[in-house]
């Protein structure tokens, strides 16, 4: 439990307020009990933190009935999450595995962001970690999937990390603490528990896997460690959330650099999960494809060739074909919302205004369409995308772009440029300032 304390004693600061992940098996029990036994540590900065899957039928249910028992009885806060992995995996074709943590991730992310805690505790052991660089070595991992799990990532922590499964289990046998058994903890259909109870017990029968897998993460760290300190992080091009561009000289770099600035980006923007080595050799082949070119990698996280970049991007849902009449006042529009609003008849640079009574009646706010033109201010009428195009527009930003329209006519292309139909003159009465903020 030593090695516990001093973890949690490292990466918890003073009145910061831990999520601590708790599933009722053994490794998670131990993880709570290391919590509330920590010098550092009141109750007050706990929350016990248990996810139900829907996997294992009514099991699962009696499982998250003793975490809450549990909870009550140390006098602890408790979320309670409950979750359908079988559902979710019919819409998304994943494996049950990857869906069920997907989900738990999904779960922890909205503790934090709902500031409920500042940190979440997982119960990810010493063993965990071997199997775990296992694991991505036989799925053809790079250097950085042989460094494995480390302590903390990012709001993220794993004080049980230095300690084994057997320093576990005699702990909680010694005391007499009760715990829950997952039965499918020893279903070698998947994948961890055929590394966990087939490949490791076989290959420890001739070798020390152990120690020859943590010397292996100790030396892939180190490399990791230098490749960090060499990047350059103005090589970045940091967008709206969600979003980062690299910009195209890196891919110009040896493979063992570029990759880093790869997998650092996805980092950024939260996106490291299940990311692999084919993925990474996907986005610099991208780097040498036509502008526009787009590439689906995992989940929701999209690639795309942008003039000066590759841009990694988590895709919207946002519906592309709303439109709403044109009127003076805030109206939600597509992700954000629009703002008409009545202003004075100055040209001020940095601001988009034009003669409200010059948009004839009918006019709409749409996303584009084929077929529409545009009379930028002082120019000629030519093609929206050809406009679009000129002004390095990103592709994917193109059709979620705010339009002022009459018919196929484009009038004002907001946050960026009004049609010269509607600027202001000496002759102007009725001037509008017009932006779209994004929520």
């Amino acid at each position: 439990m030593e090695k516990a304390w001093k973890n949690i004693a490292q990466v918890v600061k003073k009145g910061q307020r831990v999520g601590v992940a708790v599933s009722g098996g053994a490794d998670s029990v131990y993880l709570l009990h290391a919590f509330l036994s920590a010098d550092n540590i009141d109750k007050e900065q706990i929350l016990v933190v248990n996810i139900e899957h829907g996997i294992r039928g009514e099991r699962s249910v009696e499982d998250s009935r003793f975490v809450g028992n549990l909870a009550q009885k140390y006098d602890l806060d408790l979320a309670f999450f409950s979750v359908s992995v079988p559902e979710r995996r019919k819409e998304s074709g994943r494996s049950e595995e990857t869906e069920a943590r997907i989900a738990r991730k999904e779960k922890f992310d909205e503790l934090i962001r709902d500031g409920r805690v500042d940190l979440i505790a997982t119960a990810h052991h010493a063993d965990d970690k071997v199997e775990g660089i296992l694991m991505h070595l036989l799925r053809g991992c790079g250097t950085t999937g042989l460094v494995g799990m480390q302590m903390q990532w990012g709001p993220f922590i794993r004080p049980l990390i230095d300690t084994t499964k057997k320093e576990i289990e005699k702990y909680l046998t010694d005391n007499g603490i009760e715990f829950v058994v997952d039965e499918t903890n020893f279903d070698t259909h998947y994948n961890r528990n055929f590394i966990r109870h087939s490949v490791i017990p076989t290959l420890c029968q001739r070798y020390d896997i152990s120690g020859a897998i943590n010397q292996l993460s100790k030396s892939a760290q180190a490399d990791e460690e230098y490749f960090r300190s060499v990047i350059d992080e103005r090589n970045f091009i940091v967008g709206k959330t969600g979003e980062i561009g690299i910009k195209s000289e890196v891919f110009d770099l040896p493979i063992a650099l570029s990759s880093r600035y790869i997998l650092l980006a996805t980092e950024k923007i939260g996106r490291r999960v299940d990311f692999e080595s084919k993925h990474i050799y996907s986005v610099i082949e991208l780097s040498g494809k036509d502008n526009g070119k787009m590439i689906n990698l995992t989940d929701s996280l999209v690639a795309i060739k942008e003039y000066d970049r590759i841009t990694l991007f988590i895709e919207s849902d946002a519906s592309e074909s709303e439109e709403i009449q044109f009127e003076v006042g805030f109206t939600s529009f597509m992700d954000g919302f629009i703002t008409v609003m009545p202003a004075d008849a100055k040209v001020v640079g940095g601001t988009l205004k034009l003669d409200a009574d010059k948009v004839p009646m009918g006019s709409v706010i749409r996303t584009r369409r084929v077929g529409d033109t545009f009379k930028p201010y002082g120019g000629g009428t030519k093609k929206l995308k050809d406009y679009l195009i000129d002004k390095k527009i990103a592709f994917r930003n193109r059709d979620k772009l705010p339009l002022l329209c009459y018919n196929n006519k484009v009038l004002a292309i907001f946050g960026v440029e009004i049609a010269d139909e509607v600027k202001i003159t000496d002759s102007t009465v009725s001037a509008v300032e017009i932006g779209y903020s994004e929520n």
